[in-house]
Formats: C-alpha cells, structure tokens, sequence
C-alpha cells in the first residue's frame, strides 16, 4: 500500500529537469496553446479516475509490512539493559551498528524479523539469556516514490509490499483534468544507471490483467511524472531532458530539442529518434538527422502530443554515455548511463 509523506526530499541528481518542472506547473498550470480537441473532458477524465480508483490497492496501510531500507533511522531497545538501547540509521549497505554485535543486517526486513534477529544475536553471543527486543522505525526513508504533474494529490508515498504504476496513480488520488495520457517513471539503478519508461495510460486501463507487463512494479526513489497534456518527453544528450509543451501541429522536432536546452557536447545530432503515437498504444520509431534538417536537406517533423524525442551520443563517449531503447505495446523503455559531469558543458 501506499502512504503520503510530506517530510522527504527527493535525493539530488535522481530526478531530472521535467519533475522540477511539474511540481511548478502542478500548482500553477501555464494556458494551454493547443487545440481544444487534444483537452479530454472532465467526464471521460472522471471515468478514467474511477478506473485508477477501483484497480490501485485499496487495503489499509500496515507498519508492519514495512520493509527497512538504507537511510532509515532505527530506534532499537534491549529491555534487559538500558546501555544496550541505541539509535542507528541504517547504511547504504542495509547495515546498522548495535553496541556489543558491531554490525546487523537489517535490510529487506520487517520491524519483527529485525527484533528477532537482534534477539538471537544477543542469545548467540550469550550476552543475554533471554533477550527481548523492541524496535521502532522513526524515519522512514527509503521506500519513497513521487508522484507529480498533473494529478490530484502531487507528493512522496511510502512503500509497503509490491505496488504498481496504478497503485501510485489511485493514492494521488488520480488525474487533473487537462492531464495527458502518458506516464512518465524514471528510476536510477543500483549501478548508477538510469531507466526512463513511457507508459500508455489508455492501453494500461483497457487491457486490465493483460498488461500486467507494463503496469510496472515500483522500486524506491521512483518518480512518476504526469504531464500536462500537449507535451512531448525528450531524453538523451540534451542539457535539459524532460516535458516540453508544444503546439500540436506547428512545432516541430528541432525546436523542441532547442525548447530543452539544446546538445551536451557529447550528443550525435545525426542520431535523433522520434517516438510517435500512433494510438491504441503503438508507436513507430523514426530516425532522424538533424545536420541534414538544419541544412534543408530534410523536412523538419512536426511533433504530436504523446510523441517523443531520444538523442543519441557520439564517438568515444559512448564508451561512457550508452542508450538503450526498447519499445513494447504502451510500454517504451530508455535506458542510459549518464555521465553528470558532462550535463553542463555548454
């Protein structure tokens, strides 16, 4: 199940330029230049809503169920011996450090399998006969997902068991009316690389149990970005990656790579894909060069709410910068090894 938290700060680097971006335009949302027909009603949005409502996790919230992670903050008492109380804040290695035991695993546990570890711990190592551990978790830290943009109840929920895309769409309470259709989740991995999924949010509702292949499973530190709809994601080697509104109809491909930022200094501006929607959850990739598009040689693309932008990079760099595209039925996958130190060069 998911709980709201209001005390956490989304680690620096993991989110990108478009979530701060959305949570500037979920409180203040700029006037929409595209046509009316791209708006979907407030009906069919509130059908939509309803369909998050009944399949996102309805059971109650139990702390029980929480699963200790690096950065949570532990409060661990021996009722046997007051010395032996402490306070430790779990390290990035899932470890905390007790008085008399050194280190203790405690990641991927639960409160109850944490005491009872310590217990027999302490039973092991005959320092108490008969332990009896308490232990309470008073930062909860590392099982939080952010969900922004365009929903209801933007904010950091908490973890607790396995919970999908829609479970953190159903407790933000669902989607504002002019939200778009496509769901950005972005994820940095355990060896530094990042994931960024698309996901049709239509052809999620409609297939129900069938797509279960992109309902994804939520990991900690994920954000799920919900635009306003009228935009189109960029990410690659731009300086400003992210959630770029659009003209639907009028503005085309280089003017939304100029709109983000512009190339890194390692991006292949004759290596450009555009994502195109096509509907009912297919997208057709398209390369691009755009040397030959800013010399005339190539018709510049207009672009469409749902469509998306991908730039490769270049030379040796990719030794250091590798993109991986995937593309599936509502489901497209990038995956990238960002070099940070390059983001800014201009």
């Amino acid at each position: 199940m998911l709980m709201k938290v209001y005390t956490y700060s989304i680690p620096a680097g993991l989110v990108f330029m478009i979530f701060t971006y959305a949570c500037a335009v979920s409180n203040n949302p700029p006037v929409s230049s595209f046509s009316q027909s791209s708006i979907e009603s407030s009906q069919e949005m509130s059908e939509l809503n309803s369909k998050l409502l009944k399949r996102g996790a309805t059971s109650p919230v139990s702390p029980a169920d929480y699963l200790i992670g690096p950065a949570d903050l532990l409060e661990v008492r021996i009722f046997e011996s007051e010395k032996l109380t402490t306070t430790a804040r779990v390290s990035s290695r899932g470890q905390i450090t007790l008085p008399l035991l050194g280190g203790v695993d405690v990641d991927g546990l639960t409160a109850r399998e944490a005491e009872q570890r310590i217990e027999s711990f302490l039973k092991e190592g005959q320092y108490i006969n008969n332990p009896h551990v308490s232990l309470f978790i008073s930062e909860n830290k590392s099982k939080l997902v952010s969900v922004v943009g365009f929903v209801r109840e933007p904010g950091n929920y908490e973890l607790v068991g396995k919970l999908t895309l829609i479970d953190a769409l159903a407790a933000a309470r669902g989607l504002k009316d002019r939200a778009g259709r496509t769901v950005y989740v972005t994820r940095s991995e355990e060896n530094g690389r990042k994931q960024a999924y698309m996901v049709d949010l239509d052809e999620l509702l409609q297939k129900g149990d069938a797509a279960k292949e992109i309902n994804l499973v939520l990991k900690p530190g994920d954000v799920i970005y919900v635009p306003e709809a009228g935009n189109v994601f960029v990410e690659g080697a731009v300086r400003s990656p992210g959630s770029i509104q659009i003209k639907e109809g009028l503005t085309t491909v280089s003017q939304v790579i100029s709109e983000a930022g512009g190339f890194t200094s390692y991006a292949n501006s004759r290596d450009v894909t555009l994502i195109r929607y096509l509907g009912n959850g297919e997208r057709e990739l398209i390369k691009l060069d755009l040397d030959q598009i800013r010399d005339g040689a190539v018709e510049d693309p207009k672009v469409n709410d749902r469509d998306a932008i991908v730039v490769a990079s270049s030379g040796f760099k990719r030794l250091i910068y590798g993109l991986r595209l995937s593309l599936g039925f509502g489901l497209v996958g990038v995956g990238y090894d960002p070099p940070e130190r390059y983001r800014d060069i201009r």
